[in-house]
């Protein structure tokens, strides 16, 4: 058990550091004294080349120090509605408002009753998560992002961003395409600028690293009962697909179309070998 956990962990954080789908701005001092915004807000954006479906996304929050999961009454988490982010494209979520601050926001999803995150304005930390499962910890398989914020106890990278205010905003650098898995090198703290859906499309120049396979996308993901997958090449692709204890649930070789009918809804790794290429994907069977 111990190798399978240590592989499930690896592949996990593989994951967050290849996302499509990333958190690109976060601001926790909406609604404050002296704040600019009347609430706070998590921006998304798709860096990668296909489009995301985010049905049954979360949005889960902690203080600095501590848990997810929050209570009963007040879970700190958000369900993302059902929603597809085209590349390039940002997605504003609202969260709590309070009675300072001077600008509305126009966001594109506004959630309710408990499901608003009230976050601090300093520091903290907020997860994107590829399902309503409490996060544990940044390498958790269902971690697609994370990001902590000034003395945050959990991060990805090196370092934390660096403490926010009422008045800064956490920056994914590059108008959202920089991704290193790198929080303290990712982000830039600077005044809130939020995007949404409507804002001018944004195409990051790479992508979504491939890990040797060039022009590689897995699509739609999460799916159904068919999974594509197409790279620059025409070469036969081996496809594995192993679930999180670490089980072989397919193998098959094909040229772009894997059935997936079979396999029961969850996350599996897919591991992809195209003439002597590899690269590894995390998969969601709806």
């Amino acid at each position: 058990m111990k190798k399978i956990y240590t592989l499930v962990t690896i592949l996990a954080a593989s994951f967050a550091a290849n996302a499509q789908v990333v958190i690109s701005q976060v601001y926790g001092g909406g609604g404050n004294s002296g704040a600019t915004y009347k609430s706070d807000f998590v921006e998304l954006f798709n860096r990668g080349s296909v489009a995301v479906d985010i049905t049954g996304y979360t949005l889960q929050y902690a203080s600095a120090a501590g848990t997810f999961g929050g209570t009963a009454t007040n879970p700190n988490k958000t369900n993302l509605p059902s929603v597809t982010i085209q590349p390039g494209q940002y997605y504003l979520i609202q969260q709590a408002t309070g009675t300072g601050g001077t600008i509305d926001l126009d966001p594109d999803f506004t959630p309710t009753g408990t499901e608003l995150l009230a976050m601090s304005g300093t520091n903290l930390k907020i997860v994107l998560a590829s399902d309503a499962i409490t996060v544990t910890s940044v390498t958790d398989a269902n971690v697609i992002d994370f990001i902590g914020t000034g003395s945050a106890n959990m991060y990805e990278g090196t370092a934390a961003v660096p403490v926010l205010s009422n008045t800064t905003a956490a920056f994914r650098n590059s108008d959202g395409c920089t991704d290193t898995n790198d929080n303290a090198a990712d982000f830039t703290v600077a005044a809130p600028a939020p995007r949404n859906s409507q804002s001018p499309i944004n195409i990051c120049a790479a992508s979504v690293k491939e890990n040797n396979i060039e022009g590689l996308n897995i699509f739609p993901n999460p799916a159904d009962d068919v999974l594509n997958i197409t790279s620059n090449s025409t070469a036969d692709k081996n496809v594995q697909l192993f679930d999180l204890t670490g089980k072989k649930v397919l193998d098959v070789t094909t040229v772009s179309t894997v059935n997936v009918s079979s396999l029961k809804a969850g996350i599996y790794v897919a591991k992809i070998n195209e003439a002597g290429k590899t690269a590894t994907r995390k998969v969601i069977i709806k």
